[in-house]
């Protein structure tokens, strides 16, 4: 099967024959390769390739779910659901050639815990586990609520019942790393690989190169394909340029998976053969304006409530790549690949979604600011500078006088809008992002945006309005709670009304992307978890 959208649901040209070099191409570099600190979705589909997890997401083209990777079942619930146990499979060995044991996974959800050596990725195991203010294993010290009764034994011990559990074990910090090889904050340099490849050489900003890590066996890995001998992704390539290279055929892929900017975009659609080799899936993402709290004005509601009602939505979709192609535009947080998705309208911006200025001035003159202010917008390069500029001039309209501060796309989520201090240092009063859920849930999707539990100061973090408010941790909690879905949807929704009161993420489109596939790509999907091409699957025709 191939031709429009053929990647969508099913997988396009499948062949399943080995061999060959898939190359791939991205603007950014990753954000790291240590298993503990990314959090780029394409950056996990990449470790996919390297790394091995506890449960690993399946390669149905359909359906997101979770399935055994280095365990060999689901995790066996007790204790009232605070206890979850794991079968580790023999038989898998690093690329060292040492076996994996329970206790390398241990190891690498302990190392989760030391968020000031490792800062970046996920953190839901420190709210999740009863681990009594465990603060990692660099201080000499074992997580008492991770235990290895013997070598192919993995037990885990929750402060309270969370049914998703299976879900954070299928992300990558849960990819098994040897202690003694560990290396703390520089370990992502040169990580150790179970997966069915190894870094023959990394150039960071540059280049990755992996080769096949001969000790991974085919035969006991029931996720990955693995198909072609080499992977090297070229870094750093201006977004303008990587399209013409892409469709020029010097590329098989954009890991990335950013999708294709508007000149590109326009050639692809209007040449039928073009067209053919490209993917328009609905990706489960929000793009969004986030609003800090930590930032005056923005310390008081009604100023953050004016920038809502400012905002044109209409040029802000189509900055963003237009109605259809590019995404449809959204005035609620949950997705509609959820079932919680309602797409309420807390602020209406008029028939022809331009914005209500009237609204906007009457909120600006409640915060005791008639003439408007001043504030800074953080964005990146590419189609996000563009929203930034497009938003800049809807806001000018009622005096909110809003610069636009461009920040580097490889460090925007550690060392910048993701940092607290950054974004006090530099004013950034509003924010240009996207976001997708961790895992295909509610919680996995809004939690780390809005639980204040979740807001990490030392960089990495996703809650960007630093929103910390006791009714929004309470929601969260109990919407994890009821076994019947129809009130876990009612309480999600619950959440999302109370977020949306109060006005820290301004919803601008739920996304879709377009992604080009060159025409000897084989055996390729677009992944119903994270929206981009699943690379293990990729094979190549010649």
């Amino acid at each position: 099967m191939s031709g429009w959208n053929a990647a969508v649901g099913a997988v396009a040209n499948p062949l399943g024959r080995p061999g060959g070099r898939l190359a791939m191409v991205a603007s950014a570099d990753v954000d790291s390769l240590d298993p503990a600190r990314t959090y780029y979705v394409w950056s996990w589909l990449l470790q996919r390739t390297m790394h091995r997890t506890l449960m690993a997401f399946g390669t149905d083209p359909v359906t997101p779910t979770v399935v055994p990777d280095l365990a060999s079942a689901p995790g066996e619930v007790s204790d009232g659901g605070l206890t979850w146990t794991y079968r580790i499979r023999g038989g898998v060995r690093f690329e060292s050639g040492e076996e994996v044991r329970a206790r390398d996974l241990a190891y690498a959800v302990e190392r989760v815990f030391a968020q000031d050596v490792l800062p970046g990725g996920p953190t839901y195991l420190l709210d999740l586990l009863d681990h009594g203010g465990y603060r990692g294993p660099y201080q000499g010290q074992r997580c008492k609520a991770v235990e290895c009764p013997d070598d192919r034994t993995l037990r885990f011990r929750l402060r309270r019942p969370f049914a998703d559990f299976d879900f954070l074990m299928a992300q990558p910090n849960t990819a098994p790393v040897p202690a003694r090889h560990d290396r703390g904050a520089s370990y992502g340099a040169a990580p150790v690989c179970s997966g069915p490849y190894r870094i023959h050489r990394y150039r960071a900003g540059r280049d990755l190169h992996l080769v096949r890590n001969p000790e991974w066996d085919r035969a006991g890995d029931p996720v990955r394909a693995a198909l072609p001998d080499e992977l090297t992704v070229a870094f750093g390539v201006d977004v303008d340029e990587l399209d013409a290279r892409l469709v020029g055929g010097e590329f098989h892929v954009d890991v990335e998976g950013r999708g294709i900017q508007h000149a590109a975009r326009d050639v692809i659609l209007a040449d039928p053969v073009l067209r053919a080799r490209a993917d328009n899936p609905a990706t489960g993402f929000l793009q969004y304006i986030t609003v800090q709290t930590a930032v005056p004005p923005f310390d008081d509601v009604h100023a953050r409530r004016a920038v809502f009602y400012a905002a044109d939505k209409a040029a802000l979709l189509e900055a963003r790549g237009g109605d259809g192609v590019g995404g449809s535009l959204a005035t609620s947080l949950i997705p509609p690949t959820l079932p919680s998705h309602t797409g309420a309208d807390r602020y209406p911006s008029g028939a022809d979604r331009t914005g209500d200025l009237a609204a906007a001035r009457a909120e600006l003159a409640a915060a005791g600011l008639p003439d408007g202010f001043d504030t800074v917008i953080g964005t990146q390069p590419g189609k996000f500078e563009l929203v930034a500029r497009t938003l800049a001039m809807a806001l000018a309209r009622v005096g909110i006088r809003a610069r636009v501060e461009v920040l580097d796309t490889a460090s925007y989520y550690r060392s910048g809008l993701g940092h607290p201090a950054t974004v006090r240092a530099l004013g950034l009063g509003l924010g240009v992002t996207d976001w997708g859920a961790d895992y295909p849930t509610e919680y996995g999707f809004l939690a780390p945006l809005v639980d204040g539990r979740q807001i990490k100061r030392g960089g990495g973090n996703f809650n960007f309005a630093e929103l910390d408010d006791p009714l929004v941790r309470r929601l969260v909690d109990e919407a994890q709670a009821p076994a019947d879905p129809a009130v876990r949807r009612r309480l999600w929704q619950r959440v999302e009304e109370t977020v949306m009161e109060r006005a820290v993420i301004l919803p601008m489109a739920h996304d879709r992307t377009l992604h080009y596939r060159h025409p000897d790509v084989t055996d390729v999907y677009v992944h119903p978890a994270f929206g981009l091409y699943d690379i293990q699957a990729m094979g190549l025709a010649r």
